[in-house]
């Protein structure tokens, strides 16, 4: 059974890179929020397994990427929150850190940034499974067609 992922990113490049990157590590994404309160409303309509969050995920009134994280850890504690972010501010760092986000925080979208989400998602769920295209094959793709 695959591992159930909400993504959590105002941008949506940013969104399709990160669903191209968990697709190809055996994740299903389940549902996309642009901003927080699409995100808090998801989380508790869908469940998932897996949250991933953007540190500036566009605010919706009183409700921030903060919000959102400690909805999800109030709600349901046993939940992955991997939080990614290309510009994280010393400050957003130490209140994210002080709030508990030890599971995975994600600096760069690169192969470093994903090698270090790959190792946090396969940690905890050790039935993931790189998608590897079989010897001699092109290399596999995700859902929406993109090569893994």
């Amino acid at each position: 059974m695959a591992i159930r992922v909400l993504i959590g990113d105002s941008s949506g490049i940013s969104r399709e890179i990160i669903r191209h990157h968990l697709e190809c590590m055996g994740c299903e994404v389940i549902a996309e929020a642009e901003t927080a309160s699409q995100a808090i409303n998801l989380f508790r309509t869908v469940q998932p397994q897996v949250v991933t969050l953007d540190v500036g995920l566009k605010p919706t009134g009183a409700l921030d990427a903060l919000s959102v994280f400690r909805t999800v850890r109030s709600e349901a504690p046993e939940t992955l929150v991997m939080m990614t972010g290309t510009s994280w501010e010393p400050e957003t760092s130490r209140v994210f850190l002080s709030e508990g986000a030890i599971d995975c925080i994600v600096e760069r979208f690169d192969s470093a940034g994903f090698e270090q989400m790959w190792r946090s998602l396969s940690g905890r769920y050790p039935e993931l499974r790189r998608v590897e295209p079989p010897a001699g094959l092109p290399a596999a793709r995700s859902s929406r067609g993109h090569r893994c």
